[in-house]
């Protein structure tokens, strides 16, 4: 079993407000179309989610409502650009969610693509917790953050990006989930070991991480 996050960041333009990125998008549904068997697809909410929590907050129902749709319609439409590539995608949305369903769709042959959203608790349920939690519940072999940069280490250093991630993570500047510090602490919470790297969210790259190949940065468990 492997489990992919692709970031918001990859198949939106964060800055732009609700801006799908198709190039991006088709590359990685390309990648994704020659294996996706055994795969749980897990999306971030990038420029439609993040913007509506920074707006709106998570104060009320219809504040809670927004957000939550902003998610669904990005679903929606990569959901329909896989299917565009003989992918059978099919949306599931953490809101409402029985995860029962994920080993259902599975089994028949389907592929689950969940994404980051909110829920009635007025909680932000981001990717990377539902990344862990699949993982823990499927037992994954592998887990792939396919993001937008090089790992976290290139020639043996530390990127200058993720060194500015880290700090501002801690005062909450980047996006609503935090960025890559908090998504390195959640692996490191796994209970359940695992094979897990970060990489540069480019369809070549996709593809060698559903074959088994190494790439980017393992988080070494």
């Amino acid at each position: 079993m492997k489990i992919l996050k692709v970031g918001g960041s990859v198949i939106t333009h964060k800055e732009k407000f609700e801006s799908f990125n198709e190039l991006a998008i088709e590359d990685v549904c390309t990648a994704i179309a020659e294996n996706y068997r055994d795969l749980i697809l897990i999306h971030g909410a990038g420029s439609f989610g993040h913007p509506h929590v920074k707006k709106f907050g998570l104060k009320d129902p219809i504040s809670v409502a927004k957000i939550h749709d902003a998610c669904v319609r990005l679903n929606e439409r990569f959901c329909k650009k896989l299917i565009e590539f003989n992918v059978p995608a099919v949306g599931i949305h953490p809101f409402t969610c029985d995860f029962s369903i994920v080993s259902k769709l599975l089994e028949k042959g389907f592929l689950p693509v969940l994404h980051g959203d909110v829920n009635s608790n007025f909680e932000i349920v981001s990717g990377d917790d539902l990344v862990v939690e699949l993982a823990e519940k499927f037992k994954a072999e592998r887990i792939g953050f396919a993001t937008n940069v090089e790992g976290i280490f290139v020639n043996g250093k530390i990127t200058e990006k993720f060194t500015r991630e880290m700090k501002a993570d801690s005062i909450g500047e980047i996006d609503a989930t935090g960025n890559m510090g908090r998504k390195i602490g959640r692996v490191f919470g796994m209970k359940h070991l695992c094979r897990v790297f970060i990489f540069k969210g480019s369809g070549e790259n996709i593809k060698k991480f559903l074959k088994g190949e190494e790439l980017g940065t393992e988080v070494i468990l």
